[in-house]
């Protein structure tokens, strides 16, 4: 968001239908009642110091909705920033574990058996919560299925059973009351539905985090709907495409109409999506582009230039424009 213009954002003075609006940020409120803000800060690539610094303006300017991850190695920067900016209660903080199976990156490794799944899954849900040292975690999210990066296929029986023991995992943590809502990333319909028919399941993944930009459609591979069907909130991370929406020529010709840059089209494409309405996440530590992220609440495309919007087909961000790295269908 480098390239971003500075202005002055009118904050959340026409807010989206269905939008609860709490005293700063609107919100969503997921299928057991907790209200999520929509607009999350992110915090991957950021060392602790970083991140810490990041939360702690994030939170100045009313981004109250705070995203990490076991495998960002920033949790005990993110936790001080939270727990240094004020009422804990009035941030909402998300956190990710990682896939079983998880060779691209550290923490690397290869397990396989369920039961292993599952306990190394707990192990890491308990050392994010203290690393993070803010009593709870709002949202916990599985990174991402139990394959590969760049698997293209769906979930198979093997991977299905690892996902599906690193859900019953998620559910005791959530019944523990150390998480108030839990959820997904990168998961595929044959994923989510896997976790669906697990007769241990109880509870359903509250939140699938996908990527999500212009240039993927309103319904890349039927996964949106499908969410929408199943009362799952999506969460958009790299709205931006990684960048490439800042400089895209079809976003900066929209913009051109409201005096907005092209990376605030590309964000009010996402929020504007009728399924949801769906969340995002952002990442700056720039106090000029935080202002511009929250003011993408304060006001609308026409319906033509969503549609035109809607067309687009560039550009594909990661993954070749897939919403997950890990599976597909």
């Amino acid at each position: 968001e480098a390239e971003m213009a500075t202005r002055t954002a009118p904050l959340f003075a026409a807010l989206l239908a269905g939008v609860s609006v709490g005293a700063v940020l609107p919100s969503v409120r997921l299928s057991n009642g907790v209200d999520m803000p929509l607009m999350a800060l992110g915090t991957g690539g950021y060392d602790n110091d970083t991140a810490e610094d990041a939360v702690q303006k994030a939170m100045s300017m009313g981004l109250t909705h705070v995203h990490t991850a076991y495998d960002y190695y920033n949790l005990q920067g993110v936790g001080r920033g939270v727990m240094r900016s004020g009422d804990r209660s009035n941030v909402f903080v998300t956190a990710m574990t990682s896939p079983c199976i998880h060779p691209a990156a550290p923490p690397q490794r290869n397990v396989s058996d369920p039961e292993a799944c599952y306990n190394l899954t707990k192990k890491e849900l308990s050392e994010a919560l203290d690393s993070l040292g803010v009593g709870y975690v709002d949202l916990f999210l599985l990174h991402g299925p139990s394959e590969p990066f760049g698997y293209t296929g769906g979930c198979d029986e093997k991977v299905c059973a690892l996902n599906q023991a690193q859900w019953r995992a998620y559910q005791d943590f959530l019944h523990a009351n150390f998480t108030r809502a839990i959820g997904v990333s990168n998961y595929c319909q044959s994923c989510l539905s896997c976790i669906a028919n697990d007769p241990s399941t109880v509870v359903k993944p509250m939140v699938n985090q996908v990527q999500w930009h212009v240039g993927m459609g309103p319904d890349p591979e039927g996964l949106m709907s499908f969410c929408k069907e199943n009362n799952i909130v999506v969460q958009a991370y790299s709205p931006l495409a990684g960048g490439e929406v800042v400089s895209d020529k079809l976003c900066a010709s929209v913009g051109q109409k409201y005096n907005k840059t092209a990376a605030e089209v590309g964000l009010r494409w996402v929020v504007q999506q009728p399924i949801g309405p769906p969340a995002l996440v952002v990442k700056t530590d720039s106090v000029k582009y935080l202002e511009q992220d929250l003011g993408v609440f304060g006001w609308t495309l026409s319906s033509d230039d969503m549609k035109l919007l809607d067309q687009a087909t560039e550009p594909k961000g990661q993954q070749d424009g897939h919403p997950s790295w890990g599976c597909r269908r």
